[in-house]
């Protein structure tokens, strides 16, 4: 089994402890975390450090664009006073571009992040349209069980099967 594949199955063993009330993400992922370090230490587990850092560098990508989407919110605001360290943020651009968002170019770079975030809203308004469609669907198939797995269980996912929940 690869690394990724064990970090998943750790992961899904750790939140299916938790049953059916669920868990938060960050005690499951301390959960994992316990159970990943000791199969590090013991050599069972090698870890790309690599992949860690992009993992992490990528991590701070993201904030760092929710940051440029709060400092563009506060200067459309006039909420100031902002700070030299304010234009330190990463910003998208698009493309794999990336700039600080002391170096953007008003007219040309707000336009591509505009651009940007419409094509992103459009994906995301089409990709909630075929998920709630699917969650009809299979609400529609499992109405009646307890769980998903009482439905997979009793056959509700067998095509032949599908409306005939009990």
């Amino acid at each position: 089994m690869s690394t990724s594949e064990t970090i998943t199955r750790v992961y899904r063993e750790a939140v299916a402890t938790y049953g059916l009330a669920g868990v938060n993400r960050l005690e499951a992922e301390e959960s994992a975390i316990a159970t990943l370090i000791v199969e590090v230490r013991a050599g069972r587990l090698d870890i790309d450090m690599e992949a860690a850092l992009r993992a992490q560098l990528r991590k701070a990508d993201e904030s760092d664009g929710r940051s440029a989407d709060g400092m563009l919110r506060r200067i459309a605001a006039g909420d100031q006073p902002l700070t030299l360290a304010d234009f330190d943020v990463v910003v998208t651009l698009g493309g794999g571009l990336r700039k600080t968002w002391g170096m953007l170019d008003p007219d040309v770079d707000l336009s591509a992040m505009n651009e940007i975030r419409y094509k992103n809203y459009r994906a995301a308004r089409d990709a909630f349209h075929e998920f709630n469609s699917n969650v009809l669907a299979v609400k529609s198939m499992c109405s009646g069980y307890g769980t998903m797995l009482d439905a997979f269980e009793d056959g509700a996912f067998i095509p032949e099967a599908k409306g005939n929940a009990a």
